[in-house]
């Protein structure tokens, strides 16, 4: 009793491991080759002599692009049984893969002198005379198999490699052809198809339609190939790369994600992974990208400074402005010669100001506009910052190159602002002349006739010059803010002048205009004071004050006049 009972649990688990096998069949049948990787690996635990599992694992291996792995299960089951022509001709074909051709050849030759009437051994044995570059050895023994046999497609396909090496791309194409006539349904051959196509597409230099018809074709046949597995993750690989060599990186953005979807461990990925982090940057889609872009920056050495400036550019465009001056700071330690264009410097440095650091912008800005002089708003933008922080004479020098170099849109303000600067640095008399040519090339520019009037008083020039500088102004000043700019002042040079009288004209004609100013209510007392109309003075001063309270010499002159 006891022994049918063992008897009955062996069997009951030898089904299961077979049940395990027919599992990994039926998910690799599925394309479900990770699931199917795991099944089999189960299996081969407790089966490890079984050749059918150590084939089916070798061929979910080629599939999830790990050839070193396959050609471990491929040598297995070749040496459990030497004589099983799958297991030869797969192990043989990745031998070739490896370069390791003496022994590929060796294995197959031996194979062909025991079986000379298999066709597909004599094919695999062409193959791997074709890797080998024995290339007439190749081309005799393909075609005698094809001869053998003209109704499989492996003899075409074989035909077609031989004329692909030798780059005869057209009668290559026509055996690919030829062979799918026979079995549309064979990747190998559509592959092979839309790879002679590329080829073909490069190597035509003279006809530019031609050439993209060819890729044109290339893509059809790995989007028939999507169609009809769309696991097949190559055909997303290579579909990628022609659209990124074509500059559609929308299209090439997807496949190449789905690739990398598919196979994120595969040996392609790396590259697919580059590729893609490109084509995701140029579209615009910087926080994809980041991901792929420190893969590279940390995975890939040869393009390291490469994508650490595409990065760094994604973190300038997404406004991550801090993350943006780090990396460009990297790039520049790493390989100055990447940020040699004057669109890098300008991101490097707007970066800069914007993550809080003006001091260390300020050079790099500099390298930008000294590289390129027609980078207008730059120039502008960093004379600005040489003025604000009192470098009077470099902002001098970019107004100058500005007016040298750029449209004439802005000349009027940037004469004026030249001129302030001129004023700062103690060059009055060319200050007084920047800002006259201000005022020519725009009548309602303001602060011209308030900078000018400053200059001419720096000057010692006449009080009626520089009255009439103030009353020009005046009359194409439009709003109150730019009025009281020019008034102020005009009123404080009367006031120093002790023209109490002018000085109370002018001030109440500031009022009337603009009787919300406590300015001008001030200055109208003040002028009332000064010519003796103490009541007046007083009315006045409380008005200013009313309009702000916190005027102090308000509050002092009407204590000192004792207003009631």
């Amino acid at each position: 009793m006891l022994w049918r009972l063992l008897s009955f649990a062996l069997i009951v688990a030898s089904c299961a491991v077979a049940d395990q096998l027919d599992d990994a069949r039926q998910l690799f049948q599925q394309k479900k080759y990770a699931d199917a990787a795991r099944a089999v690996e189960s299996y081969l635990q407790r089966e490890p002599s079984s050749v059918e599992a150590l084939i089916l694992a070798g061929d979910i291996a080629v599939q999830l692009e790990n050839p070193d792995k396959a050609l471990d299960y491929y040598r297995r089951a070749y040496q459990r049984d030497r004589e099983n022509s799958l297991a030869l001709r797969k192990y043989a074909h990745l031998l070739s893969e490896k370069g390791e051709h003496a022994e590929a050849l060796e294995i197959l030759r031996r194979a062909v002198r025991s079986n000379p009437r298999d066709v597909y051994l004599r094919l695999a044995y062409g193959q791997a005379l074709l890797a080998a570059d024995s290339i007439q050895a190749a081309e005799l023994e393909i075609t005698k198999a094809r001869e053998m046999n003209k109704s499989i497609p492996d003899g075409f396909l074989a035909l077609g490699d031989l004329y692909y090496s030798q780059r005869v791309f057209p009668l290559a194409k026509d055996n690919y052809e030829q062979a799918l006539t026979l079995d549309p349904e064979n990747i190998p051959a559509r592959e092979k198809l839309a790879l002679v196509y590329f080829r073909m597409a490069n190597a035509e230099v003279v006809d530019n339609a031609l050439a993209n018809e060819y890729y044109t074709r290339s893509l059809q046949q790995w989007a028939e190939i999507i169609k009809r597995d769309p696991t097949y993750a190559r055909a997303y690989f290579e579909q990628g790369k022609i659209f990124f060599y074509a500059s559609r990186f929308a299209e090439a953005a997807a496949s190449l994600g789905e690739y990398v979807r598919l196979r994120p461990d595969a040996p392609n990925a790396t590259l697919a992974r580059w590729f893609l982090a490109q084509s995701l940057e140029k579209i615009g889609k910087c926080a994809e990208a980041e991901e792929h872009l420190q893969f590279a920056i940390h995975a890939i050495d040869s393009v390291r400074s490469k994508a650490r400036l595409l990065l760094a550019r994604c973190y300038f465009d997404v406004k991550r402005y801090a993350d943006a001056a780090n990396e460009f700071r990297q790039l520049q330690a790493e390989d100055p010669q990447l940020l040699s264009s004057t669109l890098d410097r300008e991101r490097y440095g707007y970066a800069l100001i914007l993550s809080g650091d003006t001091t260390a912008a300020i050079p790099v800005l500099r390298q930008a506009v000294d590289q390129d002089s027609t980078r207008c708003l730059t120039i502008y933008r960093l004379a600005e910052l040489y003025r604000a922080r009192q470098q009077y004479d470099d902002a001098v020098t970019l107004y100058q190159r500005y007016l040298r170099n750029c449209p004439d849109s802005l000349a009027a303000r940037i004469y004026a602002l030249m001129g302030t600067a001129l004023f700062s640095a103690n060059r009055v008399q060319e200050a007084a002349s920047a800002l006259e040519q201000s005022i020519a090339k725009d009548s309602g520019l303001i602060f011209a006739y308030r900078m000018l009037a400053a200059t001419q008083k720096s000057l010692n020039q006449p009080v009626k010059q520089v009255i009439a500088t103030l009353q020009q102004g005046l009359r194409h000043a439009s709003s109150p803010a730019d009025r009281a700019l020019l008034y102020t002042l005009y009123c404080q040079l009367l006031l120093e002048e002790r023209q109490y009288d002018e000085l109370k004209s002018v001030a109440s004609s500031w009022f009337r205009t603009d009787s919300d100013r406590p300015e001008a209510a001030l200055y109208l007392a003040v002028g009332y004071q000064g010519i003796g109309d103490r009541d007046n003075a007083c009315k006045y001063y409380r008005e200013a004050l009313r309009l702000n309270p916190g005027l102090e010499i308000a509050k002092k002159n009407l204590k000192q006049l004792e207003c009631k």
